[in-house]
């Protein structure tokens, strides 16, 4: 996509032009939009927004990530670790004050629901924009609802699934979001049982910790997964352990990597697992082992949730009390992290982007 720009900026290549903006954060780049017509139409290409998306990804960096709420407020995630004792302003979304429920996000994209499952929308907040609203007509009447979001990039769609029912029966449904495109079908239904509703996208896939039966505690839980290309389910192994003595299996993604969290509960620590390479089970490595004492709990896992960390070893968790706490994997030292605006419950991390949610 060439670029012609007026002296003297002509002088640089068009090409190092383009490779120079890929890199630049996303704030800068619609400020940039400005310079030039050039400039303008380049930043705004679909082709850029995605070039650039893949370069950052190729190169992960806490300086693309963002840390957001179901209030919409977002904080950048490299201020709120380089600056863990200075109280962070968020940047707000919208002036509303209406809450929401983030279904999941990949590419920049935020997949927002109401509270009662009725419709969802797509939104970026890092350039403001949105899609318009979305039917997925959720019974208020459901036991259950399970549900996960994520990128088909062998066909460039956007899919929700989303599981509602009782556990005497139940139906899955997949949303499909794209250019032109908007569709749902009813799809084969889970083959078991996910124990927890939110699933988590990774690789193409959305994925769930799941049993076969719900009443046997003690059957071994694995991860089930749904190819989303492909729509069809299958299976990864959970790291080895001793399977008697882990406590609250939950799953997160860490460095765009799958991770599962788990408590020893005769050791009296809580794990995190990183599968380093999805889908194989050699590539589990133990992250990290932290005693319940320095993390102040006394047996369950879940009361912490991994949401990034950097380059460097520091750990960002929320705990169920919507608070941040910062953990460094070097010296051990926990630190709360103050933040002015209140977070709400649904915290995520969201990767910065150009890529609009307007197909």
């Amino acid at each position: 996509m060439p670029c012609k720009l007026a002296s003297p900026l002509w002088l640089l290549p068009e090409e190092l032009i383009s490779e120079i903006l890929f890199r630049v954060p996303v704030r800068s780049l619609l400020q940039f939009r400005c310079v030039c017509k050039s400039w303008k139409t380049l930043i705004s290409h679909p082709q850029f927004a995605m070039h650039r998306l893949r370069t950052s990804i190729a190169h992960p960096n806490i300086a693309h990530q963002q840390l957001t709420s179901s209030k919409l407020v977002s904080y950048s995630v490299h201020s709120l670790l380089q600056n863990s004792s200075i109280p962070e302003q968020g940047h707000y979304y919208s002036s509303t004050s209406h809450k929401y429920r983030i279904l999941g996000s990949c590419n920049g994209l935020l997949c927002l629901s109401d509270i009662n499952l009725t419709h969802v929308v797509l939104c970026n907040p890092s350039i403001r924009s949105q899609s318009k609203k979305f039917q997925i007509m959720v019974s208020p009447r459901s036991c259950f609802t399970y549900y996960c979001f994520g990128y088909d990039h062998v066909n460039d769609k956007y899919k929700l699934l989303v599981v509602v029912g009782s556990f005497q029966k139940s139906v899955t449904k997949l949303y499909t979001f794209g250019a032109d495109c908007y569709c749902s079908k009813v799809i084969q239904n889970f083959p078991c049982h996910p124990t927890r509703k939110p699933g988590k996208f990774v690789s193409g896939t959305l994925n769930w910790i799941a049993k076969r039966d719900l009443n046997n505690d003690d059957q071994q839980r694995m991860i089930l997964s749904f190819d989303l290309a492909t729509e069809t389910y299958g299976e990864v192994l959970l790291p080895d352990g001793d399977h008697d003595k882990i406590c609250s299996p939950t799953l997160d993604v860490l460095r765009d990597c799958l991770c599962v969290c788990f408590s020893d509960c005769r050791k009296g620590h809580w794990i995190v697992w990183l599968m380093k390479e999805y889908g194989v089970p050699n590539s589990w490595t133990k992250l990290v082992t932290i005693p319940y004492i320095k993390l102040g709990i006394c047996r369950w896992s879940h009361l912490f949730v991994p949401l990034c960390i950097s380059e460097n070893g520091v750990l960002l968790l929320k705990t169920t009390s919507s608070k941040l706490v910062i953990y460094n994997l070097n010296d051990g030292r926990m630190d709360y992290l103050r933040i002015v605006d209140e977070l709400g419950f649904d915290i995520h991390v969201y990767h910065e982007s150009l890529v609009s949610p307007q197909f």
